[in-house]
């Protein structure tokens, strides 16, 4: 399972997404992956809509678009399960 830990959130006004940084464990995200919140994998809360590549050393920033982009907060975690 590839899991995303919060550790910073951005708006920015001329985007419609959410920025999310953090330290992603697992395989690397991909633009249109489903990622919901630990604990309520039922549903995806968001969509990757874009990937930063100029974040800093260690860490992944995602834009992100979906139901649970305002409910996202450090410290959250976003995963996407394993394909099968």
């Amino acid at each position: 399972m590839t899991r995303l830990i919060v550790e910073g959130l951005h708006r920015l006004s001329s985007r419609p997404w959410l920025f999310v940084t953090g330290r992603l464990e697992g395989d690397a995200l991909r633009i249109g992956d489903d990622l919901s919140l630990e604990g309520d994998i039922s549903q995806p809360a968001v969509t990757v809509r874009a990937i930063e590549l100029h974040g800093p050393p260690g860490r992944t920033t995602v834009a992100v678009d979906g139901v649970g982009a305002a409910v996202i907060g450090q410290g959250a975690v976003l995963v996407r399960p394993d394909e099968a």
